[in-house]
């Protein structure tokens, strides 16, 4: 693992919005990715490390538990970031929707409004 990939340090939050309804997370990926282990890897420690955040002391005591309203976390990835890594973005679909946040993909890397 190289500090030089477009998957930034999985410890830290990329964008992070909040407001009265809810918290909203961005995990950006500005520069295609290659899908080798290291970078899938790093991919789901970070999507661990949001998911958490979604249930640490921080969160609860302004939020609560997290559900769909209050909670997404959306992965705004280069849109010529290898296959692989779209592909584990689905599987990991039902991980994060499990633990009751709400979760998109996108593409428009560049064009996001985060709100």
């Amino acid at each position: 693992m190289t500090t030089d990939s477009p998957i930034h340090d999985p410890g830290i939050i990329d964008v992070e919005v909040l407001s009265d309804r809810g918290a909203r997370y961005g995990l950006v990926i500005a520069a295609p990715a290659a899908g080798d282990l290291a970078s899938q890897r790093r991919l789901l420690d970070k999507l661990e490390a949001y998911i958490g955040h979604c249930y640490s002391p921080a969160y609860s005591s302004r939020y609560g538990e997290p559900t769909p309203e209050t909670c997404t976390i959306t992965v705004a990835i280069h849109p010529d970031s290898d296959p692989l890594l779209f592909e584990l973005l689905e599987r990991s679909r039902s991980w994060v929707e499990g633990n009751r946040i709400a979760f998109k993909i996108r593409t428009d890397v560049f064009d996001i409004t985060w709100q």
